[in-house]
């Protein structure tokens, strides 16, 4: 019976050295991901949030809903897609008074990605390089790349302007 203690001993001893011996200390963000912010395009710089509103992926997989019906939204991240140069959102506008018409913006991405080595712990992540960049004007007033390079930096991509009432 001991013979036996002394063996599961050394096997959770084993186990637990090649656990801190597999943890390969890699705590980088390994994603490049846009992220939009809503401003208001008739007051400078001033951030806004839009209720009731949605962001999804076209011709993308299952799981491309960004904002379901989003209360006080001011940012969100738009993930470009691995298997295409192209990528498109929709933003559906979903308040009362607008939701029975279908009012919505498409914004289209058009980009080089290419893969990226962080290192032998992290590995490979892939970038883009925004070359072009459409938008409908439905709602939307206007929108501008803040940067054409996306990399795991968290930064702002891109600005989209709302026109707000005072």
């Amino acid at each position: 019976m001991a013979i036996k203690h002394r063996y599961i001993s050394l096997l959770v001893v084993a186990l637990l050295m090649l656990t801190v011996a597999c943890d390969n200390g890699c705590f980088e963000n390994r994603t490049s991901i846009p992220k939009a912010t809503l401003y208001a395009s008739n007051v400078p710089n001033k951030t806004i949030s839009i209720d009731s509103i949605s962001v999804y992926g076209v011709g993308q997989k299952s799981g491309a809903m960004i904002v379901n019906c989003g209360r006080r939204v001011t940012t969100f991240s738009l993930p470009f897609r691995n298997d295409a140069d192209t990528t498109q959102y929709v933003i559906r506008y979903d308040m009362s008074a607008l939701a029975q018409y279908g009012v919505c913006d498409t914004l289209t991405f058009i980009y080089t990605r290419y893969p990226h080595f962080i290192s032998a712990d992290c590995g490979v992540t892939f970038n883009y390089h925004i070359d072009d960049f459409r938008y409908t004007t439905h709602m939307l007033d206007s929108a501008t790349l803040v940067v054409d390079e996306v990399t795991n930096v968290d930064e702002e991509t891109l600005r989209l302007y709302y026109y707000v009432a005072q």
